[in-house]
């Protein structure tokens, strides 16, 4: 059977990982460090500030001996940068895993391998499955509310992605699986359902995130591939990134990026929307990090970049997008 996250997810405090903390080399954003402390009463064998993706910075602490002396298993503490530094290291020393997300931003936690960066492209390394992944409400809720309102666009992707999924058993005859495609499409209804306590981030909506992305994560393992949960939305942010050479806040990104391939996939972009909103995403805000520009562009060039990185098959590899129809999607996105 495949590996459920949700087996080992504890909704607990962190207080309880005091007594690991001796042999543990611990990755933290600083953000979420100060957030924990006062709920630590331990101090952690080693502690590392987790600043970037690229490869180069992972292998210079994989290949720091001062940093490991004395280390039995790593931890890892803070949003997505911290929790992929952490399963890259305990993936490559071969140490049992620790996560300890400090807000939900993304599906990170739950999922078995390291988003890595080289040359500026997305990669996904290696394969490490937790020992733990505690979730603790109360820390979590320290984080600014638009960070765990955004996470939920990991599971509003699912959106875009059942249709990619399906027009390339179409077009390519890839397998699909519908009754996966079914419970996939389940994840969103049951988001409809609790968007006032998603919005609120109070203890309900903080549980039914991280439920949420358990049971997404195990669909993609059933899958055999992350065809439930990623298609052209991702693969247009992964395009945005590298053209821009920047990093955007994931979860307000990727559903900017769905919503964008929603309209062009013609595919109930009004409905999304609506529960973007409802959830509290603020995906407007990626509208002015990036300049329109950048985010036409994107559009324009996204088929080229999936199939340098031969991406899974998705619309994008149809008819080519016009710049027409990159104008009208970037309007549509703008217009409420």
């Amino acid at each position: 059977m495949p590996f459920n996250p949700l087996s080992v997810t504890r909704f607990a405090p962190v207080s309880e990982l005091n007594s690991l903390l001796d042999d543990a080399l611990l990755v933290v954003d600083p953000q979420a460090w100060f957030a924990a402390r006062g709920r630590l009463s331990a101090n952690p064998r080693s502690l590392v500030r987790a600043e970037s993706l690229d490869e180069a910075v992972l292998q210079t602490i994989e290949h720091s001996p001062e940093a490991w002396v004395g280390v039995q298993r790593v931890m890892g503490l803070g949003g997505g940068t911290a929790i992929d530094t952490a399963k890259y290291l305990a993936w490559r020393k071969e140490l049992p895993l620790i996560l300890i997300p400090s807000a939900l931003t993304v599906d990170a936690p739950f999922t078995d391998s390291a988003a890595v960066r080289r040359a500026g492209r997305i990669h996904y390394t290696g394969r490490v499955f937790p020992e733990a992944i505690y979730v603790d409400a109360a820390l979590i809720q320290t984080a600014p509310k638009p960070l765990n309102r955004g996470g939920v666009g990991d599971l509003l992707s699912i959106h875009t992605a059942l249709y990619d999924w399906k027009l390339s058993h179409e077009r390519t005859g890839e397998p699909y699986d519908p009754r996966i495609a079914q419970q996939s499409a389940a994840i969103l209804e049951r988001l409809h359902a609790h968007t006032a306590d998603i919005y609120a981030v109070n203890e309900t909506g903080v549980r039914l995130i991280a439920e949420l992305f358990c049971e997404e994560v195990y669909l993609c393992y059933q899958a055999g591939s992350s065809r439930p949960e990623e298609g052209s939305e991702h693969h247009l942010l992964y395009t945005l990134e590298h053209q821009t050479g920047r990093t955007y806040l994931h979860g307000a990104a990727v559903t900017l990026c769905a919503l964008l391939a929603a309209y062009l996939q013609g595919n109930r972009p009004d409905e999304l929307r609506a529960l973007a909103d409802a959830c509290g995403v603020e995906y407007r805000a990626i509208l002015h990090e990036a300049s329109e520009q950048a985010l036409r562009n994107a559009l324009l060039t996204a088929r080229e970049y999936a199939l340098e990185e031969q991406l899974p098959y998705t619309f994008l590899m149809e008819t080519p997008i016009t710049l027409e129809q990159a104008q009208e999607a970037l309007e549509w996105v703008q217009s409420k």
